[in-house]
Formats: C-alpha cells, structure tokens, sequence
C-alpha cells in the first residue's frame, strides 16, 4: 500500500470514530436514570386525586418538558398546564438531570 492510500485509510477510520463518538447520547440521559432519580427523592407516582400514576406516562411527561424546554418554555412556564401533578417541579428537575440535561 503506497503512502497515499495509507494516510487516506488513517483519514476515513479517524472520521469513523470520531463520527460514532459524536452520535452517542449521553450515557446518563436515559428513562432507567429519570426513575431511578424520582425514586430516589421522594417521588409518590400519585396524581392529585391519589389515582397512581403509571410509568410510562411520567416518562411521557418528562419527555414533553425536555421538549418544552429546548423550544423555549420553562418549567414555569409550564407548570400551570399540569395541575394534577403535585410532584411536577420534581419530574422537571428529574427530566433535566436525565432525560435532557443540556436544555
């Protein structure tokens, strides 16, 4: 293999595995560290009726926050929209530790 095709080798593999560095999510921006977060300060999963709340919807809803906060809309801004969450100000702050901590 002659030099040139040598270097432009070394170029494309140095591209590749800066290109997969780059496209990775942050390793603790994930649903597993969003509940394990709200569980570990004091999260009740009820409603303001005392109806449970199921996990997948407070995973949705800290989805929507991280959603609402790279559009611009603060926790809150936000939190009027959500009365039947007494615990929202803890599932945004769990959201941005986790889910979306750069927004």
């Amino acid at each position: 293999m002659n030099w040139v095709a040598r270097s432009a080798s070394s170029v494309v593999a140095a591209v590749v595995a800066a290109g997969t560095l780059v496209g990775a999510a942050p390793a603790h921006a994930d649903d597993a560290g969003f509940m394990k977060y709200l569980n570990s300060h004091g999260y009740t999963a009820r409603y303001a009726g005392d109806e449970p709340i199921l996990e997948p919807s407070v995973r949705a809803l800290g989805h929507m926050i991280c959603e609402n906060l790279r559009v611009g809309r603060s926790v809150e801004a936000q939190q009027p929209n959500y009365p039947a969450w007494p615990q929202f100000s803890l599932i945004a702050e769990a959201a941005r530790q986790e889910i979306c901590p750069g927004a």
